[in-house]
């Protein structure tokens, strides 16, 4: 009779055993289609020219702001140089032209004054010959003092003529040197900006690393003739990586970002890492290929699409280095969240 209990008792414990397990695989997902990913920067020149100096080699960790490379800049130093000059000439032209307009400025202000000194004499003229006139009356004056007196009214006319002629010149030369200053002006801007460009393109010649990572996929020989855009190395970011697994659409509906998953790496399978979904993708992964199916000619096969979701570590392993492109495992437990 006892051995008949503990036997059912044996019996019940392995059956909730069983049914534990049956639940909690019920509650998980998992997915071995999963890869670690990383920032993979392509490095190319802004400039032609050839590489003179190759400062890292394969598989070198760096620095943000370090030397990767340097192209041959005694060109880009020689259009430096003529871009300086341009840049002299034009501020030495600017110059002369702001002299020129302060002098005719005070040219304009001399012709001013005559023309003042004119009418200011027209005046006297006229008064002194009209006084000549009441005289002549009284037989007080001769007559050619009369005579006299009527052509300095004519000649200070003349004069007065002649000053404002001589403002209207001078303002018109005015207008020239003042049209030709914003001309000079505009050039010495245009100068200056190719100046910019000029050193811009030689501080180009000097390749620097953007960020900290690891050289890769290095093609660079000193030697070789670059063009701009041509990517000669990549730059790896190590240390910023998260996880890509793709997870079956019929069990998406499951996933949210925040949930917890537990991650194993095929190449370091004594790792356990732990991470959370970060997001998923607003597509599916044939969605964003080269070529997307198209379902609409031909014999229609269904398969199961794949949703690509990121998912960020909690924290990094410090002895072992993870590896863009790296496989891994990725098991969720459906409802856990941070």
């Amino acid at each position: 009779m006892k051995s008949k209990l503990t036997g059912i008792l044996l019996l019940s414990c392995l059956l909730l055993a069983f049914g534990a397990y049956c639940w909690h695989q019920a509650e998980q997902i998992t997915t071995d289609n999963a890869y670690i990913q990383g920032d993979i920067i392509p490095i190319a020149p802004k400039v032609a020219g050839y590489v003179v100096e190759v400062a890292v080699d394969d598989n070198q960790r760096v620095k943000a702001g370090e030397l990767l490379f340097r192209i041959d800049d005694r060109d880009y130093l020689a259009r430096l140089a003529q871009a300086q000059a341009s840049v002299a000439a034009a501020s030495a032209q600017l110059t002369s032209l702001e002299e020129e307009l302060r002098l005719q400025k005070i040219l304009i202000a001399q012709a001013r004054a005559k023309a003042e000194a004119a009418d200011a004499q027209k005046t006297l003229a006229r008064q002194t010959h009209e006084r000549h006139l009441r005289l002549l009356k009284s037989h007080s004056v001769s007559q050619s003092l009369v005579d006299e007196s009527r052509a300095a009214i004519t000649g200070s006319e003349a004069s007065l003529v002649a000053a404002k002629a001589e403002i209207s010149a001078q303002t018109q030369r005015l207008a020239l040197l003042t049209a030709k200053q914003s001309s000079a002006r505009a050039q010495l801007q245009q100068a200056t900006a190719s100046q910019e460009l000029a050193q811009l393109d030689l501080d180009n010649t000097r390749v620097l690393a953007p960020c900290d990572g690891v050289v890769g996929n290095r093609q660079l020989r000193v030697g070789r003739y670059l063009q701009p855009g041509a990517s000669m190395l990549d730059l790896v970011g190590v240390d910023r990586l998260w996880l890509v697994a793709n997870f079956k659409e019929t069990e998406i509906a499951k996933l949210q970002p925040k949930q917890r998953v537990h991650i194993a790496v095929d190449g370091f399978p004594e790792l356990k890492l732990q991470g959370s979904i970060d997001s998923l993708a607003p597509g599916s992964g044939a969605s964003f290929s080269l070529l997307p199916p198209d379902n609409a000619t031909g014999n229609f096969v269904r398969v199961v699409q794949r949703v690509p979701v990121k998912i960020r570590f909690d924290a990094m392993p410090e002895n072992q280095a993870l590896l863009p492109g790296l496989s891994a495992r990725v098991t969720l437990i459906t409802g856990s969240t941070q």
